[in-house]
C-alpha cells in the first residue's frame, strides 16, 4: 500500500463522511473532532427542529471545509512516512459497516426516532415533533422501510398510552395516537363525553388554548386534563363540532362492532385490536373514521417527545 494517501480519494470521503476521510489521511484526531461535531449537531437539530434547516446549512459548509482540509493534508503527507492501521481502506470499510449495523440494530429492536407532522395530538404533541418510540417488547422489529420479524406483544400497553402505529389503511403510513380502549373494552364517545365500559372518564377543564398553524388562521379550543390509566394528559375540544362526522365514517373491518349516531358512537373492541383517538379530540382522524388498530400494526410506545 503507498504510503502517501491520494488527495481526491481524500477530499470525496471528506464530503460524504469527514471522520472517515481523516481517518484515511492518518489523522485520528481530527477524525474525533469531526465526528463529535457532526454527532452534536445531529442531536441538537433532533431535539429542536427549529434549528434544523440552520444545522443542515452549517454541516454542509462543514463538510466542503472537511473535503479542503483532507485534500491538503493528504498533499502535504511524506511520501516515507507509514500510513496507521486504521487508514487502510479495509478498515474504514469495517468501520463504516459497523456503524451503519449497530445503528440498524438499534433502530429495529429498541429505539426508533419518528417525525409526526400534523396537529391532532395537539396539544400533547406539537407540529412536527419528533417522538422517541421504545419498539422492544411490541414485536415490530425493523426499521428504514425493512421488516426483520414480527411477534406478539409482550411488553404492558395501557390506556392513555401514546402509541406509534401502522395506520390500517395504508400500513406504509405511520400514525400515533393516545391508546383509549383494549381488546374486549366498550368504548362510548357521547356528547364529547368519553365513557369505558361504563364508566365516564374524568376531566377537567383547564381553560382555552390557542394554536396558530403557519400560513393559516389560528384556532381557540377549549381545554381539558382527562385522566386515564396511563395518566392525565391535555386534550382539545371545539363545542361547534360534532363528536364525530359521520360522513367520514368508513366501512371499516368489524364495522359491525360499532353503532354510530348524530350525538357520537359506542365500539366493541375486538379480540387482538386496539381503539385509538387523537388529543385534539375533534380535529383527528381516527379509530371513529378507519376502526381499530390490529395488534401487528402497533410499532412502539412514545416514551418522549422532542420539539
Amino acid at each position: 500500500m503507498p504510503n502517501k494517501p491520494n488527495r481526491w480519494i481524500a477530499a470525496l470521503l471528506g464530503i460524504f463522511s469527514p471522520p472517515i476521510g481523516m481517518m484515511y489521511v492518518a489523522q485520528i484526531r481530527w477524525a474525533g473532532i469531526y465526528f463529535l461535531f457532526f454527532l452534536a449537531a445531529g442531536v441538537l437539530s433532533t431535539f429542536y427542529f427549529r434549528v434544523e434547516a440552520a444545522a443542515l446549512a452549517i454541516l454542509t459548509f462543514v463538510r466542503f471545509i472537511c473535503a479542503a482540509h483532507a485534500y491538503c493534508l493528504a498533499a502535504s503527507h511524506p511520501d516515507e512516512k507509514p500510513r496507521p492501521a486504521y487508514s487502510r481502506w479495509y478498515v474504514l470499510l469495517g468501520v463504516v459497516m459497523g456503524f451503519v449495523l449497530v445503528t440498524f440494530v438499534v433502530r429495529s429492536f429498541i429505539f426508533e426516532i419518528f417525525r409526526f407532522p400534523s396537529g391532532s395530538m395537539l396539544p400533547t404533541i406539537p407540529l412536527r415533533s419528533n417522538l422517541i418510540v421504545q419498539k422492544w417488547g411490541y414485536g415490530y422489529y425493523g426499521a428504514y422501510g425493512i421488516r426483520l420479524s414480527r411477534s406478539s406483544i409482550s411488553a404492558p400497553l395501557s390506556r392513555g398510552d401514546l402509541i406509534v402505529f401502522e395506520y390500517p389503511p395504508d400500513r406504509s403510513i405511520t400514525f400515533a395516537k393516545r391508546l383509549i380502549g383494549l381488546p374486549g373494552d366498550t368504548v362510548e364517545y357521547r356528547n364529547k363525553h368519553l365513557i369505558i365500559n361504563g364508566q365516564p372518564v374524568k376531566t377537567h377543564r383547564t381553560g382555552m388554548h390557542l394554536y396558530r398553524t403557519p400560513g393559516l388562521d389560528s384556532t381557540q379550543s377549549e381545554a381539558y386534563t382527562e385522566s386515564l390509566n396511563a395518566g392525565p394528559h391535555a386534550i382539545l375540544m371545539q363545542p361547534e363540532l360534532p363528536p364525530v362526522h359521520l360522513k367520514h365514517v368508513t366501512a371499516f373491518p368489524h364495522r359491525n362492532h360499532c353503532q354510530y349516531d348524530e350525538a357520537g358512537f359506542i365500539c366493541n373492541v375486538p379480540e387482538g385490536h386496539y381503539f385509538m383517538l387523537g388529543d385534539n379530540r375533534d380535529a383527528s382522524n381516527d379509530s371513529r373514521y378507519w376502526g381499530f388498530v390490529p395488534s401487528n400494526h402497533i410499532i412502539g410506545k412514545a416514551l418522549y417527545i422532542l420539539s
